[in-house]
Order: structure tokens, then C-alpha cells, then sequence
């Protein structure tokens, strides 16, 4: 496809007088910046979260109040590891329930870091008849197979397909610190995954991962710390997009003549 200098020199558009055109396109170019700054805003938050768990979730800084080694244990030694299930999907009954039913798909969805809504319900039919498990709030729903190492915080209780090593954490565990923790793992995961047709990681080799752990107390201080960047870089985000639907809408108005500056 291509349009000729012909036809292009041909097309009719709305020109107000110059002095105009040149206030309009201030306007926008205004806009513009702030996008170019929000963005630049926004890199530079996420380096700096970036850093922050580096040296955070490794012990290399330690919040003011908090000393002590930190103590090597395995996961499984840290929450309860539970694997999920999938219904008949032969069998009406077993489905389009009230019990959330989770698959890999509902967690690479979007970035955040909590589950609130899943594609797909089971009823409790569905449950009973099945290898699902209703997993509690606060239970970190971690991909097993496929997107190894993803995941999310469950909101509310909810049930995972086969894709999943859920953890629920026991009460010497912040579920928050070791979501952020588990984060930084992505790559060992994946390292313990086998198999032919796809990648997955059993139960027992996510249960011997070992990872470093502070108190209680420093975990849950840590976890504040990083819960509050992803909180400064959310409302950055919603705010150029904002930004950016803004200036669709004045390119909308203004570049048409719909709407006039003063």
C-alpha cells in the first residue's frame, strides 16, 4: 500500500489562520513533554525499585532497627505448597460457579502484584469432583509450568488448574516479603524445570529452594518498603495514561476545529 504525492497533495483538511495552528500545536507539544517527563519519571522509579530489592531482599541493607544473620531455609520449610486441579469440562454442572478458578493466563495478564478477578469459575461441585483446591486469601499463586516463576497475591479465595505450586505461608512468613523474594528467583526456577513437551517445575524442587530469610518483623518492614514504590509507580502509570487520553482528546478537538482556543 502506498498513496501517491499526487493524491497526498489532494487531501482536504481544516487549516485555521497561522497564529492558530502555531497555539494549537504549543498545546500539544505541552502535553507531549509531560508524557516525555512522566516517562523518564517513571524509568527512574523503577531502577530505583529495581535496586532497592537487590539490596533489600538480600540482606546487603538493612533497615534502621534491624540486625542479626539471616537464616537459610528451604521453601518448603517456609508455606504449605498445594497444586491445583481442573474440573470435567464435559460437565455444565462443574462450572460457571462462584469459586474463582485460576490459570497461568490470569496471572500474566496484567502486571500488578494482587489477583482480584479470574476468566473462569467453578462451582462447588466442580471442586469436590476435582484436584482443585480452594486456596485462602494471601496464598501466592506461583506458575509451575509455561510461564515458570510468574505470579500473583490471591484477594479472595480461589482455586488454580494444574499450571500451579501455590504457597501458603505459614505464620514465620510475610506472604508479601516472599512474593517480592520469589520474584528475584524467576531464573533458579526455571533452572529446576524438566520436561519434553513444556518446561515445569515439580513440587519437590520448589520445595527445596533455599533462600535467606530475616525475621518476621524485617520481612514485613521490607515488604512496606517495596509496597510503597509499587504504589508511587501505579499512580505514575495511571497518570500518564491519563495524560495520554487527554491529549487524544484535544488532538480530537483541537485539530479539527471542534473546539477553539481562547
Amino acid at each position: 500500500m502506498h498513496i501517491s504525492a499526487k493524491a497526498l497533495a489532494e487531501v482536504i483538511i481544516p487549516l485555521p489562520p497561522l497564529p492558530e495552528q502555531r497555539a494549537i500545536a504549543a498545546a500539544l507539544s505541552d502535553v507531549d513533554a509531560l508524557l516525555d517527563g512522566l516517562d523518564r519519571l517513571i524509568a527512574k522509579k523503577r531502577d530505583l525499585k529495581q535496586a532497592a530489592m537487590q539490596q533489600l531482599l538480600s540482606g546487603q541493607t538493612r533497615l534502621p532497627g534491624f540486625t542479626g544473620a539471616w537464616e537459610v531455609k528451604r521453601l518448603g520449610e517456609l508455606a504449605d505448597i498445594v497444586s491445583g486441579g481442573t474440573p470435567r469440562t464435559n460437565e455444565p454442572s462443574y462450572w460457571n460457579g462462584e469459586i474463582k478458578w485460576c490459570t497461568p493466563t490470569d496471572i500474566t495478564r496484567d502486571h500488578g502484584k494482587y489477583l482480584t478477578e479470574t476468566e473462569r469459575t467453578i462451582s462447588r461441585s466442580g471442586l469436590r469432583n476435582s484436584g482443585a483446591v480452594l486456596l485462602p486469601v494471601g496464598a501466592l499463586l506461583l506458575c509451575s509450568r509455561a510461564t515458570i516463576g510468574e505470579l500473583k497475591i490471591a484477594t479472595e479465595p480461589v482455586c488454580t488448574n494444574q499450571g500451579f505450586k501455590s504457597l501458603v505461608c505459614r505464620a514465620c512468613t510475610s506472604n508479601e516479603f516472599l512474593y517480592y523474594r520469589l520474584r528475584a528467583m524467576k531464573q533458579q526456577m526455571i533452572e529446576r524445570a524438566f520436561g519434553s513437551t513444556f518446561l515445569e517445575i515439580s513440587q519437590r524442587n520448589v520445595s527445596a529452594l533455599e533462600l535467606a530469610m530475616p525475621t518476621l518483623a524485617e520481612q514485613t518492614a521490607i515488604a512496606a518498603v517495596l509496597s510503597d514504590m509499587d504504589a508511587e509507580l501505579a499512580a505514575l502509570e495511571a497518570r500518564h495514561e491519563k495524560t495520554r487520553l487527554l491529549k487524544q482528546g484535544m488532538m480530537q478537538e483541537l485539530l479539527t476545529g471542534r473546539t477553539r482556543l481562547v
